[in-house]
């Protein structure tokens, strides 16, 4: 089958066939004026097959959904690995790839918009590295555009040439070490577009006119302070200018950030910010955080296994930062930092440390327990410095990865201490831990009935129970918490429930005022054989089957910090 092909793209395709030199895979890509992506790949004279070096599942996603071939010459295998494939008698292999979000979650993304003649593409799911050859990328800017690879901002085509050593050895490696990944030049992103373009010092900033304009200059003013400040804290700035991107994402549902090698920030915002949204104050916190990791992954490295020390450093960086520039109140910092504790107990509960799975998963709030993490590990050390230069200090004077141990030395100011008995102990739980190494940080108490409790608290524990009822009787749960009620979705397999009904008291009690009474009326009424009551209305009421087993309060004690803790931290009022 012939396929014909629109006139832009057909004199794009004769550009692109580009014979690569001999010994060298030509990996090529440009924006169109359509805003796709188009990738080509010119093999030496005799090589028809490209193993892309990305393994990830998410490849078969990305080379089934988003790519296409453009003409007759280009094709993909899926399996053993995706393979770039070039027909008889051509010279290069040509894909069109349609930009979008592929997951809407903080990772790298293959292609997406970035403003609305632009492209973010992530070399990851598009990098080889053929033993033998040399690789050489290459961008390539339409008419009237520019593009940005490590800072270096062009209307002229951009080359970077993999030396064949050093594709050997990724190819060798194949990924499994970070040294073989960074020998790839996978961990990057490249910007392809038009936009405006600000100069800020140490780099510039890349504007979506699609994005708030409070967004704009929060993310503007983010950039120039924290990066001076990281700057001092760390002695040591990163190497060559710096790019941060910004671009509009409907349906995000807040925001996105992520960091690459090349020291590109890609920063992705929902329009649809709700009334009263401290929207300012929240980009800050945010751009801080995605700063930090300029420094903490980028100049210097953590333990890649465990990502809650990166992002946990990140948090409380971020968190200083917001503090020392007064843009956090005593109060609010101190409501963030409980809210964090809670969390990470919440997820960890009486689980040792040293045994949890590696990797991001599921059963751990990693920003919540990495901040928790650090937040001990630097209220252990002698304040002999400002908090921001404090908490750069674990970093410096190394070269080797920051790992759990690298954390317990600093903390501990030596080989053994409760630090190291928190991470490294595989006898010792997380919660009892708390309890019995930190009180002189942490203000434990018992949870009860009608005592009040962080907001934080109260959401998590009122969900949880609903949460369980719901399930119970629906199968699965599904509802919007509000102020004073809970306002249940409709789904067809409920018994009791029906949609928009609105759950205000769970066994007579209220779970946004008293969550543990209501949770202790419930489980009363299930272990005497009874239905949990539902207030539903005005003298309207539901009784709905308990779940079973009746689940534990998640959480038995609630975490506070000390007023002496701040103090030692240097962050009290």
């Amino acid at each position: 089958m012939s396929i014909k092909l629109p006139g832009s793209i057909a004199s794009l395709l004769l550009a692109l066939t580009t014979q690569a030199s001999a010994g060298e895979l030509l990996i090529e890509q440009r924006l169109t004026d359509d805003g796709s992506l188009l990738v080509s790949y010119t093999p030496p004279p005799g090589v028809r097959e490209v193993p892309l070096f990305n393994q990830q599942e998410v490849m078969h996603t990305v080379w089934t959904e988003m790519a296409a071939p453009l003409g007759h010459c280009a094709s993909v295998t899926l399996k053993p690995r995706v393979t770039v494939m070039l027909a008889a008698g051509c010279r290069s292999a040509i894909f069109r790839i349609t930009p979008r979000l592929l997951n809407r979650y903080a990772v790298n993304e293959p292609a997406f918009p970035a403003g609305r003649a632009a492209v973010m593409t992530y070399l990851g799911f598009f990098s080889a590295v053929p033993p033998g050859h040399t690789v050489r990328w290459r961008w390539v800017a339409n008419r009237g555009a520019r593009t940005v690879v490590a800072g270096q901002v062009s209307s002229l085509p951009i080359d970077r040439v993999l030396p064949a050593k050093q594709v050997a050895f990724a190819a060798q490696d194949d990924g499994k070490t970070q040294a073989g990944f960074d020998a790839s030049g996978s961990h990057e992103y490249v910007w392809l577009g038009s936009a405006e373009i600000e100069q800020l010092p140490g780099g510039v900033l890349i504007h979506d006119q699609a994005v708030d304009a409070t967004v704009r200059s929060a993310v503007r003013d983010a950039l120039r302070r924290n990066t001076a400040r990281l700057a001092r804290a760390y002695g040591v700035a990163p190497a060559g200018p710096w790019t941060a991107v910004t671009s509009s994402a409907p349906g995000l549902h807040g925001f996105r950030g992520d960091v690459t090698a090349g020291r590109m920030m890609s920063l992705r915002f929902d329009p649809a910010v709700p009334q009263g949204f401290d929207i300012a104050g929240q980009v800050q916190r945010f751009v801080a955080h995605e700063v930090t990791h300029w420094w903490d992954t980028g100049i210097y490295r953590t333990d890649a296994d465990r990502p809650w020390i990166h992002e946990g450093h990140a948090e409380w960086m971020a968190g200083l930062l917001m503090r020392e520039a007064g843009l956090y109140s005593p109060d609010r910092w101190q409501a963030s930092l409980e809210t964090a504790l809670n969390n990470c107990l919440f997820a960890r509960s009486d689980r040792a440390s040293a045994t949890l799975p590696t990797g991001f998963n599921r059963d751990d709030d990693t920003y919540a327990c990495g901040q928790t993490l650090m937040l001990l590990a630097q209220a252990t050390r002698p304040r002999d410095a400002a908090p921001v230069d404090m908490a750069a200090s674990l970093f410096q004077n190394t070269k080797a990865a920051v790992d759990v141990a690298a954390i317990a030395r600093w903390a501990d100011s030596g080989q053994s201490g409760r630090m190291h008995r928190l991470l490294l102990d595989p006898q010792q739980g997380f919660s009892s831990a708390l309890q019995r190494d930190w009180r002189d940080v942490l203000d434990i108490q018992d949870l009860v009935a009608g005592t009040e409790l962080p907001s934080a608290v109260r959401s998590r524990l009122g969900s949880g129970l609903m949460g369980a009822l719901m399930t119970a009787d629906c199968g699965r749960m599904g509802f919007w918490t509000q102020a004073d009620h809970f306002r249940i979705e409709s789904i067809p397999s409920c018994h009791q429930l029906r949609g928009d009904m609105r759950v205000g008291r769970i066994a007579g009690i209220s779970p946004f005022s008293d969550p543990v009474g209501a949770w202790q009326a419930a489980s009363s009424a299930c272990a005497a054989g009874l239905p949990v009551a539902l207030d539903v209305g005005p003298a309207a009421t539901v009784s709905v089957t308990c779940p079973t087993p009746f689940p534990d309060l998640p959480i038995h004690h609630v975490l506070r910090l000390r007023p002496q803790a701040l103090e030692r931290l240097g962050l009290a009022p």
